[in-house]
Protein backbone atom coordinates (compact mmCIF):
# COMPACT_ATOMS: atom_id res chain seq x y z
CA UNK A 1 0.00 0.00 0.00
CA UNK A 2 1.27 3.41 -0.97
CA UNK A 3 0.53 6.45 1.17
CA UNK A 4 1.23 9.85 -0.24
CA UNK A 5 2.05 12.86 1.89
CA UNK A 6 -1.31 14.42 0.90
CA UNK A 7 -3.23 11.39 2.19
CA UNK A 8 -1.36 11.47 5.49
CA UNK A 9 -2.02 15.21 5.82
CA UNK A 10 -5.75 14.81 5.09
CA UNK A 11 -6.03 11.92 7.54
CA UNK A 12 -4.27 13.89 10.28
CA UNK A 13 -6.41 16.99 9.76
CA UNK A 14 -9.63 14.95 9.69
CA UNK A 15 -8.60 13.05 12.83
CA UNK A 16 -7.84 16.24 14.74
CA UNK A 17 -11.05 17.98 13.67
CA UNK A 18 -13.16 14.92 14.50
CA UNK A 19 -11.54 14.53 17.91
CA UNK A 20 -12.19 18.21 18.66
CA UNK A 21 -15.88 17.79 17.81
CA UNK A 22 -16.13 14.79 20.12
CA UNK A 23 -14.09 16.55 22.79
CA UNK A 24 -16.52 19.48 22.74
CA UNK A 25 -19.27 17.08 23.82
CA UNK A 26 -17.07 15.80 26.65
CA UNK A 27 -16.55 19.38 27.82
CA UNK A 28 -20.18 20.43 28.19
CA UNK A 29 -22.45 17.35 28.39
CA UNK A 30 -23.45 16.91 32.07
CA UNK A 31 -22.98 13.14 32.15
CA UNK A 32 -19.54 13.33 30.48
CA UNK A 33 -18.02 16.46 32.02
CA UNK A 34 -18.25 15.76 35.75
CA UNK A 35 -15.18 16.46 37.88
CA UNK A 36 -14.41 12.81 38.61
CA UNK A 37 -13.77 12.31 34.87
CA UNK A 38 -10.11 13.45 34.42
CA UNK A 39 -9.41 15.85 31.56
CA UNK A 40 -6.52 13.73 30.28
CA UNK A 41 -8.78 10.70 30.06
CA UNK A 42 -11.43 12.72 28.22
CA UNK A 43 -8.87 13.84 25.66
CA UNK A 44 -7.65 10.27 25.18
CA UNK A 45 -11.21 8.92 24.76
CA UNK A 46 -12.03 11.70 22.26
CA UNK A 47 -9.00 10.87 20.10
CA UNK A 48 -9.79 7.15 20.30
CA UNK A 49 -13.44 7.66 19.29
CA UNK A 50 -12.34 9.94 16.44
CA UNK A 51 -9.86 7.33 15.22
CA UNK A 52 -12.55 4.62 15.26
CA UNK A 53 -14.91 6.97 13.40
CA UNK A 54 -12.53 7.66 10.52
CA UNK A 55 -14.25 5.10 8.19
CA UNK A 56 -17.41 7.24 8.48
CA UNK A 57 -15.80 10.17 6.65
CA UNK A 58 -13.82 7.96 4.28
CA UNK A 59 -15.78 7.59 1.05
CA UNK A 60 -13.63 4.73 -0.25
CA UNK A 61 -11.30 6.86 -2.34
CA UNK A 62 -9.85 8.77 0.53
CA UNK A 63 -10.78 11.61 2.82
CA UNK A 64 -11.94 14.57 0.77
CA UNK A 65 -11.77 17.67 2.89
CA UNK A 66 -13.21 20.95 1.62
CA UNK A 67 -10.62 23.20 0.09
CA UNK A 68 -11.33 25.93 2.62
CA UNK A 69 -10.77 23.66 5.62
CA UNK A 70 -7.33 23.26 7.10
CA UNK A 71 -5.83 22.70 10.51
CA UNK A 72 -6.03 26.30 11.71
CA UNK A 73 -7.47 27.96 14.79
CA UNK A 74 -10.77 28.85 13.09
CA UNK A 75 -11.47 25.28 11.94
CA UNK A 76 -10.44 23.86 15.31
CA UNK A 77 -12.58 26.35 17.21
CA UNK A 78 -15.60 25.71 14.97
CA UNK A 79 -15.44 21.93 15.43
CA UNK A 80 -15.00 22.34 19.17
CA UNK A 81 -18.00 24.70 19.21
CA UNK A 82 -20.18 22.15 17.36
CA UNK A 83 -19.52 19.46 19.96
CA UNK A 84 -19.85 21.94 22.81
CA UNK A 85 -23.18 23.17 21.42
CA UNK A 86 -24.59 19.63 21.40
CA UNK A 87 -23.51 19.10 24.99
CA UNK A 88 -24.78 22.51 26.04
CA UNK A 89 -28.26 21.84 24.65
CA UNK A 90 -28.32 18.65 26.72
CA UNK A 91 -27.40 20.67 29.79
CA UNK A 92 -30.27 23.08 29.04
CA UNK A 93 -32.66 20.12 28.85
CA UNK A 94 -31.54 18.79 32.22
CA UNK A 95 -32.07 22.29 33.62
CA UNK A 96 -35.66 21.11 34.16
CA UNK A 97 -34.54 18.81 36.97
CA UNK A 98 -32.20 21.47 38.37
CA UNK A 99 -35.04 24.00 38.66
CA UNK A 100 -37.26 21.54 40.52
CA UNK A 101 -34.34 20.53 42.76
CA UNK A 102 -33.43 24.14 43.57
CA UNK A 103 -37.03 24.98 44.47
CA UNK A 104 -37.38 21.92 46.71
CA UNK A 105 -34.02 22.62 48.35
CA UNK A 106 -34.98 26.26 49.01
CA UNK A 107 -38.45 25.52 50.37
CA UNK A 108 -37.29 22.68 52.58
CA UNK A 109 -34.58 24.78 54.22
CA UNK A 110 -31.59 22.72 53.08
CA UNK A 111 -30.18 25.72 51.19
CA UNK A 112 -31.08 28.30 53.83
CA UNK A 113 -27.44 29.27 54.39
CA UNK A 114 -26.88 29.89 50.67
CA UNK A 115 -29.73 32.43 50.61
CA UNK A 116 -27.91 34.66 53.11
CA UNK A 117 -24.35 33.99 51.94
CA UNK A 118 -24.07 32.92 48.31
CA UNK A 119 -20.80 31.13 47.52
CA UNK A 120 -20.55 29.94 43.89
CA UNK A 121 -17.94 27.33 44.84
CA UNK A 122 -20.36 25.54 47.19
CA UNK A 123 -23.31 23.35 46.31
CA UNK A 124 -26.72 25.00 46.64
CA UNK A 125 -28.30 22.30 48.77
CA UNK A 126 -28.39 18.65 49.67
CA UNK A 127 -31.69 17.95 47.92
CA UNK A 128 -30.56 19.73 44.76
CA UNK A 129 -27.35 17.72 44.54
CA UNK A 130 -29.20 14.47 45.21
CA UNK A 131 -31.84 15.02 42.52
CA UNK A 132 -29.21 16.07 39.98
CA UNK A 133 -27.24 12.89 40.68
CA UNK A 134 -30.40 10.81 40.30
CA UNK A 135 -31.11 12.48 36.94
CA UNK A 136 -27.54 11.81 35.76
CA UNK A 137 -27.84 8.19 36.90
CA UNK A 138 -30.98 7.81 34.81
CA UNK A 139 -29.20 9.20 31.75
CA UNK A 140 -26.65 6.41 32.08
CA UNK A 141 -29.25 3.70 32.70
CA UNK A 142 -31.16 4.86 29.61
CA UNK A 143 -27.89 4.83 27.58
CA UNK A 144 -28.43 8.47 26.66
CA UNK A 145 -24.69 9.12 26.79
CA UNK A 146 -24.30 6.63 23.93
CA UNK A 147 -27.09 8.39 22.04
CA UNK A 148 -25.29 11.72 22.30
CA UNK A 149 -21.98 10.25 21.17
CA UNK A 150 -23.79 8.60 18.24
CA UNK A 151 -25.33 11.96 17.27
CA UNK A 152 -21.87 13.54 17.20
CA UNK A 153 -20.54 10.71 15.04
CA UNK A 154 -23.53 10.98 12.69
CA UNK A 155 -22.91 14.72 12.42
CA UNK A 156 -19.47 13.91 11.02
CA UNK A 157 -21.20 12.14 8.12
CA UNK A 158 -23.93 14.72 7.48
CA UNK A 159 -22.34 17.97 8.68
CA UNK A 160 -19.14 18.77 6.76
CA UNK A 161 -16.14 20.30 8.43
CA UNK A 162 -16.16 24.08 8.48
CA UNK A 163 -19.96 24.49 8.38
CA UNK A 164 -22.43 25.60 11.06
CA UNK A 165 -26.14 24.66 10.79
CA UNK A 166 -28.50 27.60 10.44
CA UNK A 167 -31.04 25.78 12.65
CA UNK A 168 -28.68 26.28 15.60
CA UNK A 169 -29.49 29.95 15.83
CA UNK A 170 -29.73 32.19 18.87
CA UNK A 171 -33.50 32.43 18.45
CA UNK A 172 -33.94 28.65 18.61
CA UNK A 173 -31.67 28.52 21.64
CA UNK A 174 -33.77 31.12 23.45
CA UNK A 175 -36.91 29.16 22.61
CA UNK A 176 -35.28 26.02 24.01
CA UNK A 177 -34.28 27.81 27.23
CA UNK A 178 -37.79 29.21 27.71
CA UNK A 179 -39.40 25.82 27.09
CA UNK A 180 -37.05 24.12 29.56
CA UNK A 181 -37.72 26.80 32.17
CA UNK A 182 -41.48 26.48 31.71
CA UNK A 183 -41.30 22.70 32.00
CA UNK A 184 -39.21 23.03 35.16
CA UNK A 185 -41.81 25.31 36.73
CA UNK A 186 -44.63 22.96 35.74
CA UNK A 187 -42.84 20.02 37.35
CA UNK A 188 -42.26 22.16 40.46
CA UNK A 189 -45.97 22.90 40.92
CA UNK A 190 -46.62 19.91 43.24
CA UNK A 191 -43.68 21.06 45.38
CA UNK A 192 -45.14 24.57 45.53
CA UNK A 193 -48.57 23.23 46.51
CA UNK A 194 -47.20 20.93 49.22
CA UNK A 195 -45.21 23.70 50.90
CA UNK A 196 -48.00 26.23 50.36
CA UNK A 197 -50.37 24.04 52.36
CA UNK A 198 -47.73 23.61 55.05
CA UNK A 199 -47.07 27.35 55.24
CA UNK A 200 -50.80 28.04 55.53
CA UNK A 201 -51.05 25.60 58.43
CA UNK A 202 -47.94 27.12 59.98
CA UNK A 203 -49.37 30.63 59.64
CA UNK A 204 -52.65 29.52 61.21
CA UNK A 205 -50.74 28.04 64.15
CA UNK A 206 -48.72 31.23 64.46
CA UNK A 207 -51.90 33.29 64.81
CA UNK A 208 -53.51 30.94 67.30
CA UNK A 209 -50.34 30.31 69.36
CA UNK A 210 -48.12 33.43 69.27
CA UNK A 211 -45.81 31.99 71.92
CA UNK A 212 -44.84 29.14 69.57
CA UNK A 213 -41.42 29.64 67.95
CA UNK A 214 -42.31 28.75 64.38
CA UNK A 215 -38.75 29.33 63.12
CA UNK A 216 -37.40 26.39 65.12
CA UNK A 217 -40.49 24.24 64.76
CA UNK A 218 -40.81 24.87 61.03
CA UNK A 219 -37.52 23.20 60.09
CA UNK A 220 -38.53 20.13 62.08
CA UNK A 221 -41.44 19.68 59.66
CA UNK A 222 -40.10 21.09 56.37
CA UNK A 223 -37.15 18.69 56.27
CA UNK A 224 -39.22 15.49 56.72
CA UNK A 225 -41.69 16.91 54.22
CA UNK A 226 -38.84 17.26 51.74
CA UNK A 227 -38.04 13.55 52.08
CA UNK A 228 -41.72 12.76 51.54
CA UNK A 229 -41.73 14.84 48.36
CA UNK A 230 -38.54 13.10 47.21
CA UNK A 231 -40.21 9.75 47.79
CA UNK A 232 -42.98 10.83 45.42
CA UNK A 233 -40.72 12.46 42.82
CA UNK A 234 -37.91 9.91 42.40
CA UNK A 235 -40.04 7.26 40.60
CA UNK A 236 -41.01 9.92 38.04
CA UNK A 237 -37.48 11.26 37.42
CA UNK A 238 -36.92 8.83 34.55
CA UNK A 239 -39.95 10.06 32.60
CA UNK A 240 -39.02 13.66 33.46
CA UNK A 241 -35.52 13.19 32.03
CA UNK A 242 -36.89 11.63 28.84
CA UNK A 243 -39.43 14.40 28.38
CA UNK A 244 -36.89 17.12 29.22
CA UNK A 245 -34.43 15.93 26.56
CA UNK A 246 -36.97 15.70 23.73
CA UNK A 247 -36.64 19.35 22.67
CA UNK A 248 -32.81 19.48 22.89
CA UNK A 249 -32.47 16.30 20.85
CA UNK A 250 -34.97 17.62 18.33
CA UNK A 251 -33.00 20.85 17.91
CA UNK A 252 -29.69 19.02 17.53
CA UNK A 253 -31.07 16.51 15.02
CA UNK A 254 -32.74 19.24 13.00
CA UNK A 255 -29.40 20.98 12.62
CA UNK A 256 -27.60 17.77 11.69
CA UNK A 257 -30.18 16.11 9.41
CA UNK A 258 -31.48 19.20 7.57
CA UNK A 259 -27.95 19.95 6.48
CA UNK A 260 -27.81 16.82 4.32
CA UNK A 261 -29.48 18.33 1.29
CA UNK A 262 -27.44 21.49 1.26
Amino acid sequence: MNFSSLMIQEFTVALMLTSLRVFGLFLTAPMLSFRAFPMQFRVMISVFIAFMAMPIINNGSGINLPATVGMNFYAAGLELAIGAFIGFTIRIGLMVVEIAAEILSFLSGFSYASTTYRDPSLDSGLVSVFLNLVALAYTFTLNLHLVFIDIVLQSIKTLPFGSWPTEWSMQNMMILVSESFQLGLVISMPIFLAYLMFNLIQGFLGRTSPQLNLFSVGFAFTIPLAFLVLLLIIPEVQSIVIHALENPLSLVRDGVEMHIGR
